[in-house]
């Protein structure tokens, strides 16, 4: 793609309303622009970079023998009253009805509707285990949004729901899907932790969620080395204060009287969740045993916030300059710089973009000819594609481009001869 073709705008100034550094660098790198509070649209160079992680994410998934489908975002009222959980949830479910004054809700999860359907297909212990899940859109009433990304309104998630006859099939697929989100998040370049917490609104008999250790969490998470936990979960909210004598006794029940805790702050970018019975039974998801004996499936949930994901990224990786996209979710591998409005070295830069997007290396070409050479390399370190290669007059009497990784100040020359080769 060539800069000048492209729907894009950087930014120079940091915009008042972003106060962490993945709101900045998304705004100002032209990744996503704001539509209202918790609401944002992505442009092309921030699409390109969901469009990767929705793949990982995907491909992780099926291997683990997850079966893709699609749910609706509006779901009639009906189900979540078999639940109870039209009337338990707060206000940030989005409740709405139709012109005949029926109930429906805007999709926060979509337990409901999943049961709803397996009621269809599994009626046997010979219809069991099955195991599915989607990438869909989500929306919550949020009373509070923050930190771009982080905390919105209306956001995709990838949630997965599997059905077993018996808490040991349960347990079974849960550390499966423990050993997927570990894979998801190392190959995006997120270091996470495995943390207990609350079930909250979802329910079930326990619940652990991936955490990303960072600063500019709002999660509170506690430790001993062995044994992590969200604060919450202890009745820990996220405003007090960790070290007050009633978070310590709390802290102390936890974890044994006596035991040094290390405190830290976390972004969460995967949860799981053991439902059991908590969906079935009031939804009467039910199978027939080997004796014809009727009993309740047990379910598990599962869930990865893909723009919440998005920023934790840049949170993990960045610097002063911009973002450092890890290679398997930057939105192209090259950013290609023509210097200089002499026509031999915007022909060559012209030619080389032509064979690298020929050979499959996908490439953004700043081809703007009324830009200093300044301007071009500080939006290629805002944008933090992996790879800059810049073409000049300097590295054309060497018959050379000049290749620089966004993570490193170290710059070598290659033959234009071998560029290709060398990129691929």
């Amino acid at each position: 793609m060539r800069y000048t073709q492209s729907f894009i705008k950087t930014i120079r100034e940091t915009p008042k309303e972003a106060e962490v550094v993945s709101h900045q660098y998304l705004l100002r790198g032209g990744f996503v622009t704001t539509l209202a509070a918790g609401f944002y649209t992505y442009l092309p160079m921030g699409f390109r970079v969901f469009q990767k992680i929705y793949r990982i994410i995907q491909e992780e998934l099926n291997k683990i023998g997850v079966e893709d489908m699609v749910m609706p975002v509006v779901q009639p009222g009906r189900i979540w009253k078999e639940t109870k959980r039209f009337f338990e949830v707060g206000p940030e479910l989005w409740k709405i009805k139709n012109r005949s004054e029926e109930d429906f809700v805007l999709a926060m999860t979509h337990e409901e509707v999943v049961t709803d359907a397996a009621k269809k297909i599994i009626n046997s212990y010979k219809d069991l285990p099955k195991l599915v899940g989607q990438i869909q859109t989500k929306v919550r009433d949020e009373a509070r949004v923050r930190g771009g990304l982080l905390r919105l309104r209306e956001f995709t998630m990838q949630d997965a729901y599997s059905f077993d006859r018996d808490e040991k099939g349960l347990n079974a697929v849960y550390e499966k899907f423990v050993d997927a989100y570990t894979k998801i998040f190392d190959r995006m370049g997120v270091k996470t932790v495995v943390i207990e917490s609350d079930t909250g609104a979802m329910g079930g008999s326990g619940a652990h969620e991936f955490m990303m250790i960072a600063e500019s969490g709002e999660d509170k998470i506690v430790s001993d080395g062995k044994r992590a936990v969200n604060a919450e979960k202890l009745g820990i909210s996220r405003e007090d204060d960790l070290k007050s004598l009633d978070a310590r006794r709390k802290i102390e029940a936890f974890f044994g009287a006596g035991k040094k805790v290390e405190f830290m702050r976390g972004i969460e970018v995967g949860n799981i969740f053991k439902l059991g019975t908590k969906y079935s039974i009031p939804q009467k998801l039910m199978y027939a045993d080997e004796n014809n004996e009727s009993k309740p499936v047990i379910m598990g949930s599962y869930g990865i916030g893909l723009d919440r994901l998005v920023a934790a990224i840049i949170e993990a990786s960045h610097d002063d300059k911009g973002i450092i996209w890890p290679e398997s979710v930057a939105p192209y591998k090259i950013y290609l710089i023509g210097l200089g409005n002499d026509p031999i070295v915007m022909a060559t830069t012209t030619k080389v973009y032509d064979e690298l997007t020929a050979a499959g290396v996908e490439v953004f070409y700043d081809d703007r000819e009324e830009v200093s050479a300044g301007e071009k390399f500080s939006d290629a370190d805002l944008i933090g594609i992996p790879r800059r290669v810049t073409i000049s007059s300097k590295t054309l009497a060497e018959s050379s481009a000049e290749i620089k990784l966004r993570n490193s100040t170290e710059s070598k020359l290659v033959k234009l001869d071998k560029l290709v080769e060398e990129l691929r």
